[in-house]
């Protein structure tokens, strides 16, 4: 169930992969009692229960559910085991930057709250009685219930079978505030952004300093800038505009000044 178009799909959103992080957690601590025993002087720093990291198969679907619960069991003291400890090994490193990045926490708090619908629906696959005459059902409500998880309600009211529900129809969607991605990653992700440890993910490039500087050249705008908008085009392209000098720049303000108190009929000439 949790296929590869899932596991790419969330990684092209994020950049964050569950199952790679699990794997490399898992045989970093394999068969190596120094590092265990390291990751237990953490759990008594934190007053943590020490409990072994569990090992996922990857042909083990369900394993992955498990590890990923054990890893949030020992989140604190796993985070300050691996920026204290010094090692050269490419998995070490890979750990070392996803425990110091704050978002790791949010996404596998999301992944616990997600996963267990993908576990419910493959254990009834995986079951040794038999059960096709349940999977039509089954398979409805599993659809509906991971669309209820990004959808407005009106969507699915509308609908009752999963080819009819127009799932990737935008003014279905809900708005990033009201996604169920479960209360705690929600708690999660409102602290940190409270804190100033993350900073919500903008599409717009909106803070990008060329477009913020480049509104003087709507004269509509040309009161309201200054010549910092100007010197910084000069600055970031010096190599195009000829502007190095003290007097240089005095021209360039006293241009610039002439442009500001021009009048709108001059300037339509």
């Amino acid at each position: 169930m949790w296929d590869s178009n899932c596991r790419s799909g969330i990684f092209k959103v994020s950049g964050f992969d569950l199952e790679d992080m699990v794997v490399d957690i898992g045989y970093w601590f394999k068969d190596s009692t120094n590092r265990k025993g390291y990751l237990t002087e953490f759990c008594e720093l934190h007053e943590a229960e020490y409990m072994e990291v569990l090992l996922h198969i990857s042909v083990r679907w369900l394993s992955l559910e498990r590890c990923m619960t054990r890893i949030l069991r020992l989140y604190e003291p796993l985070a300050s085991y691996y920026k204290s400890a010094n090692e050269n090994q490419a998995r070490f490193k890979r750990l070392v930057q996803t425990f110091t990045d704050p978002m790791t926490e949010v996404y596998l708090l999301f992944f616990q709250a997600t996963v267990p619908t993908f576990t419910s629906f493959n254990l009834l696959l995986q079951r040794e009685q038999s059960s096709i005459f349940l999977l039509h059902d089954e398979m409805v409500k599993f659809v509906r219930k991971l669309c209820s998880k990004f959808m407005v309600p009106a969507a699915l009211q509308c609908h009752e079978e999963p080819c009819e529900i127009a799932f990737k129809e935008k003014a279905n969607h809900l708005p990033g505030r009201k996604l169920n991605i479960g209360f705690t990653t929600r708690a999660k992700l409102n602290r940190l952004l409270d804190e100033g440890d993350i900073t919500p993910q903008q599409k717009l490039p909106l803070e990008e300093p060329l477009i913020k500087h480049a509104q003087f050249v709507d004269v509509r705008q040309r009161a309201e800038s200054n010549i910092e908008d100007v010197l910084y085009f000069v600055e970031r392209f010096s190599h195009l505009l000829p502007y190095h000098g003290p007097e240089e720049h005095d021209l360039l303000g006293e241009e610039f000044l002439n442009y500001q108190t021009m009048p709108m009929i001059s300037l339509q000439d």
